[in-house]
């Protein structure tokens, strides 16, 4: 997997490549984020769209199953924050499939200016023979969300203390 997969040249037009397509989908979908622009941000999705929260324990649902659920989950997200920022780190491209896999962090200050959410994240993106997110799995610190979103209290013991 890797992210070099350059336009090809066909003349002195270049064709850009499903793997090309796919990655400025993937930046498309943080910049959307970003710009709390969802009505835009979900017409990147299929209508049948599969989006999972494989570590999202009780704070998300752990599958939502189409386009309309995936809006309804999302939308009102944006409103939560002062602003949003999503450096991306890695991306890695699958040369015999439609997945991207991407690693990034969120900087993101909530609403109010008083605290920061900062996490560190997983996305596999699948997309579609359209160029659509089909399938897309999100991994990341569910105690730092949990935290951040004022949603659990973690206190860690002592070395000394029991457990139990």
């Amino acid at each position: 997997m890797t992210d070099n997969g350059a336009t090809m040249q066909a003349g002195s037009k270049s064709v850009e490549t499903a793997r090309d397509v796919h990655v400025a989908t993937v930046h498309a979908f943080f910049r959307l984020l970003e710009d709390k622009d969802i009505d835009s941000w979900i017409d990147l999705w299929a209508d049948d769209a599969d989006h999972y929260y494989p570590f999202g324990t009780e704070m998300f649902p752990p599958h939502l199953k189409g386009k309309q659920a995936i809006y309804d989950s999302w939308r009102g997200v944006p409103g939560m924050f002062d602003s949003l920022r999503f450096p991306i780190h890695e991306i890695w491209t699958d040369r015999e499939s439609d997945t991207v896999i991407v690693r990034l962090d969120s900087d993101n200050v909530m609403r109010g200016g008083d605290r920061k959410y900062q996490n560190t994240y997983i996305c596999i993106f699948t997309f579609d023979a359209e160029g659509e997110i089909c399938e897309y799995r999100e991994y990341f610190d569910p105690i730092v969300t949990a935290l951040a979103y004022r949603l659990a209290e973690i206190r860690y013991l002592r070395q000394n203390d029991p457990i139990g």
